[in-house]
């Protein structure tokens, strides 16, 4: 990862550990977010499209049933956030 992409995602992290306290401060923070910052993190991230749609099974809310496409982004942009966080 690049250091602009890596700072851009860190000031997410921080802000959020700054606004919003708690356990789910992540969780919180991400669904504060617009879509389009969702987005961005995304993009900016060193985890790729095929390592978050891995992660499709944690994107069903019970069997037969999916989320929609923002719950998806959201719950992308939660695993990269949370998975830079302790690093």
């Amino acid at each position: 990862m690049g250091r602009a992409n890596e700072g851009f995602i860190r000031r997410h992290i921080q802000k959020a550990q700054t606004t919003i306290e708690g356990e789910d401060q992540l969780l919180a923070y991400v669904a504060r977010l617009r879509l389009s910052e969702c987005a961005e993190i995304l993009a900016a991230s060193p985890i790729g499209l095929p390592s978050l749609a891995a992660k499709r099974d944690e994107c069903r809310v019970e069997a037969g049933e999916e989320r929609g496409f923002e719950e998806v982004i959201r719950t992308w942009t939660l695993h990269v956030l949370s998975g830079l966080e302790g690093g």
